[in-house]
């Protein structure tokens, strides 16, 4: 084998497994993140809530072993503000209520993600960034009120979830990519501001949604673009 062949067939051989590595990863698939782990912690709660000290030492949630249903999230653990409900920390857990502090500020990635049993959420006015899947099929979470101060509303973050209407604070900019995709029982979602953006696949899927939003609205554009039926505020 001359080295040209040689060269061909390495680079043949990457591109195969390159493909192999993401070949999963297109079409909204949440059933990837249950690949995705939590980070082990160096505190852990009576509750079996387990925490991380952030570079400004402040506490992350990085994991949950306990076996209550209903949790309420302590704002403070060892004298340290909790202030991140952390990736993947709640995902698939059977727990049914969760009550978030006024000192956390964002809810990460996969945060609560496939727990199927969750029904109930109450999330402060403090936090501002709802991550990627951070909700993804809580199928019995039927309602939650956004945070007034949320900015960021992160793909798939209530992906195939089991809301029925849903009200976007004014201060979020956008509603990311199939944030609200597959949500069957969805039936209203109303928008605040004439100014926030909706991605094109934001309510794919979810084919009885009616958008409420102000007169000559983003939203309403978006609503009329996708030949979805809308109501103006």
């Amino acid at each position: 084998m001359n080295k040209l062949s040689k060269k061909l067939t390495a680079s043949l051989a990457a591109i195969l497994m390159f493909s192999a590595v993401f070949s999963g990863c297109s079409g909204g698939n949440t059933k990837s993140i249950s690949t995705i782990k939590a980070t082990e912690p160096k505190y852990k709660d009576e509750n079996g809530i387990g925490y991380n000290v952030d570079k400004d030492g402040k506490l992350t949630i990085s994991t949950f072993k306990g076996s209550k249903t209903d949790i309420k999230i302590p704002s403070k653990y060892k004298g340290k503000k909790v202030t991140t409900v952390g990736r993947s920390s709640f995902k698939m857990a059977k727990i049914k209520s969760v009550t978030v502090p006024d000192t956390v500020t964002k809810i990460d990635d996969y945060a609560f993600a496939f727990s199927r049993k969750l029904e109930k959420v109450v999330l402060p006015d403090s936090v501002k960034s709802i991550g990627t899947n951070a909700f993804a099929s809580c199928i019995k979470l039927k309602e939650i009120k956004l945070p007034k101060k949320l900015k960021t509303l992160g793909m798939y973050s209530f992906d195939a979830s089991g809301l029925r209407e849903i009200t976007i604070p004014k201060s979020v900019k956008k509603v990311d990519e199939y944030a609200f995709a597959e949500c069957k029982y969805l039936k209203s979602a109303k928008f605040n501001s004439a100014d926030t953006k909706i991605a094109d696949t934001a309510f794919n899927r979810s084919i009885d949604v009616i958008i409420t939003a102000p007169k000559n609205s983003k939203a309403i554009k978006f609503a009329k673009d996708k030949n979805i039926e809308y109501k103006v505020k």
